[in-house]
């Protein structure tokens, strides 16, 4: 008798999940309801898509059709037991129109993963509503124009793992500001204790860096914030970081490791253009980041000589030392830069003859030397 109720419970459970995944009705209602308050215009769309997304933009919306479980539309994954949407892809959709309050997007209650970037929702303020997905894991809304001053609300997405609210949108960047206010920085890496990855470029966030990054971050986007004062030394220490960025804060200052770095053996990109480091020299603890791929020191008012260290930077790719104060002769010593693409060390009063191994680099595309003393 206790075997067949537990297999009549088991049926019975089976043709409920069933009938959730056959056709979510009410979420087909939703998506189609988004999608009627948007236009598709391709010439909008496409600059963000290939410069900052470098995907293909196409409207994938175009083909949704209520005749279908919406779960096979484009962009949609649905959760096989439930039916329930939990991903909804419309980046690079050449989507145009206002996304407020009133959305029928926030009655997908049970979405894990949101990608809305490279579209552009003319201005529109980040709804405090996003932050009601309790169930994200990655959210990007970035270079889709929207402005205003970003939520707290959106701290509460405590699961979040990937989090993108750049901006710099083209073309409607001249009208289009995201601002973060101090404290909601604070709190929102206070909270967001998973966090794998946060790209925040371009939004105003104008303070100070905190110092309560998790220890989780593989990319760290702060370019153009208008962050202040001093670069705390433990965000050079987050050992599972790769990409660092804090380009283009010119009023944050800064200095090097003087020791070996934590995140020595993962980084992979460092930004740190326009970035004062005021009298430094560039340390020779540059030579432990043996992954780095790329590397951006223009205009940070350095000084001193190229160490021989830089050259033990293997894998390099990008090596932009432009603008500075630089001195003395080129290391001899270059055997570690095969994969070297673009070296530039224009601006600086760097001397000497130019060696020879500069001329035979196997992967040199670009080459800046203008403007130091060099000869022969």
């Amino acid at each position: 008798m206790g075997l067949l109720f537990l297999l009549a419970s088991f049926i019975l459970c089976q043709l409920v999940l069933s009938s959730l995944a056959i056709f979510p009705k009410d979420q087909s209602l939703a998506l189609v309801e988004f999608n009627k308050t948007h236009v598709v215009d391709k010439s909008l769309a496409s600059f963000n898509c290939v410069f900052y997304e470098a995907q293909k933009s196409y409207p994938k919306t175009s083909s949704w059709n209520m005749n279908k479980d919406c779960c096979s539309w484009d962009g949609i994954i649905c959760d096989e037991m439930t039916g329930h949407v939990i991903e909804l892809d419309l980046s690079c959709s050449q989507l145009v129109g206002k996304i407020d309050s009133n959305s029928s997007l926030f009655q997908l209650f049970h979405l894990q993963r949101l990608n809305l970037s490279g579209n552009n929702f003319s201005n529109s303020h980040i709804s405090p509503k996003f932050g009601r997905f309790s169930s994200l894991t990655y959210l990007d809304l970035s270079h889709s124009s929207f402005s205003g001053q970003i939520p707290s609300e959106i701290s509460h997405l405590s699961k979040l793992q990937s989090l993108g609210l750049s901006g710099g949108d083209f073309p409607s960047f001249l009208d289009a500001e995201l601002r973060l206010p101090s404290h909601d920085f604070k709190l929102l890496l206070q909270n967001l204790t998973q966090l794998r990855e946060l790209d925040l470029s371009d939004v105003n966030i104008s303070s100070t860096i905190p110092l309560n990054f998790s220890s989780h971050l593989t990319t760290l986007r702060l370019e153009g914030t208008g962050l202040k004062g001093i670069i705390p030394e433990s965000i050079f220490h987050l050992s599972n970081l790769q990409v660092l960025d804090l380009d283009g804060n010119n009023e944050l200052s800064g200095n090097f490791p003087k020791t070996k770095w934590n995140s020595s053996s993962s980084l992979v990109e460092l930004y740190l253009g326009k970035v004062n480091f005021y009298g430094n020299l560039l340390p020779e603890s540059l030579g432990y980041l043996t992954s780095l791929q790329l590397l951006v020191l223009g205009s940070c008012n350095l000084s001193g000589p190229i160490p021989t260290s830089l050259w033990n930077l293997t894998h390099i790719e990008y090596l932009i030392l432009e603008n500075n104060h630089l001195e003395g002769s080129l290391p001899l010593f270059s055997s570690g830069l095969q994969n070297l693409f673009q070296l530039s060390l224009s601006n600086n009063s760097l001397n000497g003859e130019l060696p020879f191994w500069i001329f035979s680099l196997p992967s040199l595309g670009v080459l800046h030397l203008r403007f130091n003393n060099f000869s022969g």
